[in-house]
């Protein structure tokens, strides 16, 4: 459809990433979600080892050529960021990158190229980066974006993209707090087209891992069927949940909501 909405995963794990023979239907790489329409519009969410490969396809491209990279960052652990610096097309002179964070993003990228973590100087970044700081609405070309606070340890937003009639809601990164927070996300995912959400921990994990930050698939679909949702992607996998475990986690999800998947690094919907 020439108005469709298209969102891509590039990247579905929490934590670090996992490279064994029972982790591979779902994928190894940790968060990096992109929205795309039109011909060359695009916003990515998140920057963990998934952007890499994003980044491998556009450096192949004319599209670094098109219109500026817009990147939002929920947060600054390192899942969520330690794919930048392996970022092709922030070597690329072509490419414009405008990198959205809370106060504080711009040293956090360039913090990772300084000695001795990285031998890469900070002389090489030839793209031109600006550094926005996270707040209110924003109007990213044609799409409306709108952050908002979730419940995670050292602060940590979602946000809300509207464009082209659809919504859609990133909720990584997430832990119900049974207060403030918990309802201001059930109110921002209301009538959504997708809710992504954190599933990190299994239902018999989550008490031995409160206060850590994140959810259950019970959660999730507690979430979407009150906000009536359309679909409902789990994501944010455990790095040591194998297949079979994710594979009965959205099996158990769908028996209570049938419109939820397990995201996968690859998985594309169209909206």
């Amino acid at each position: 459809m020439k108005d469709s909405v298209s969102v891509h995963f590039w990247g579905t794990r929490g934590s670090v990433p996992c490279f064994s023979g029972d982790k591979v239907r779902f994928g190894t790489n940790t968060s990096c979600m992109e929205v795309r329409w039109g011909h060359r519009e695009r916003i990515v969410f998140d920057a963990g080892t998934g952007i890499i490969a994003l980044g491998n396809q556009l450096h192949k491209t004319d599209l670094l050529e098109s219109g500026p990279l817009h990147l939002f960052l929920s947060h600054f652990h390192w899942d969520h960021i330690h794919g930048l610096p392996f970022f092709k097309p922030a070597y690329d002179r072509r490419t414009r990158m405008v990198i959205y964070g809370r106060g504080g993003v711009e040293k956090v990228f360039t913090g990772q190229l300084l000695a001795p973590f990285s031998p890469i100087p900070l002389e090489a970044l030839a793209a031109r980066i600006e550094y926005v700081q996270i707040g209110g609405v924003m109007e990213v070309e044609d799409a409306r974006v709108e952050p908002f606070e979730v419940h995670h340890p050292q602060r940590c937003f979602g946000f809300v993209v509207e464009v082209r009639g659809r919504k859609i809601v990133y909720a990584t990164d997430t832990e119900p707090d049974g207060g403030r927070l918990d309802a201001q996300l059930q109110e921002r995912a209301a009538g959504a087209d997708l809710l992504v959400m954190d599933s990190n921990n299994s239902v018999e994990e989550a008490s031995d891992r409160k206060g850590w930050g994140h959810s259950t698939w019970r959660d999730c679909v507690r979430v979407a069927k009150k906000a009536k949702v359309g679909q409902l992607v789990l994501y944010h996998n455990d790095p040591f949940h194998s297949d079979t475990v994710l594979q009965r986690k959205e099996r158990l999800a769908q028996k209570r909501f049938p419109e939820a998947t397990t995201a996968y690094d690859g998985l594309l919907l169209s909206l």
